[in-house]
């Protein structure tokens, strides 16, 4: 025979972080704020081309060495919004989807940093 289980940790919880913490954003704030990326990655296109066609037309006539690397980041943050934003509650944790919009903004404002760089 054995014992009665020992007492859980009270200090570990399985809630979710929403319900964990009253300042977190609800999923579908998480969701908008998916959208709004989406829409500041338009805003990061338009940065891209106008860095890409200043150092076509100035200097050495070529742009830099990383402008496929900003196109594939600027390309991957938004397949990560469409998912942050597209896919069901039960599909994705909320942690997870909030992690996937840090990581939108954070490719969407990498591609212009990226297209920038010029070692000439």
């Amino acid at each position: 025979m054995t014992g009665p289980d020992p007492d859980p940790d009270p200090h570990v919880t399985d809630a979710p972080v929403a319900a964990t913490d009253p300042f977190a954003p609800s999923t579908s704030a998480v969701r908008v704020f998916a959208a709004l990326g989406l829409l500041l990655l338009v805003v990061a296109y338009g940065a891209f081309f106008i860095i890409v066609m200043n150092q076509a037309y100035s200097g050495d006539g070529a742009s830099g060495p990383l402008v496929g690397l900003a196109q594939g980041a600027m390309g991957l943050s938004a397949v990560v919004g469409l998912l942050a934003l597209a896919l069901p509650g039960d599909g994705m944790s909320y942690a997870a989807r909030r992690g996937a919009v840090w990581l939108q903004y954070a490719l969407a404002f990498a591609g212009p940093v990226l297209a920038a760089v010029d070692f000439a």
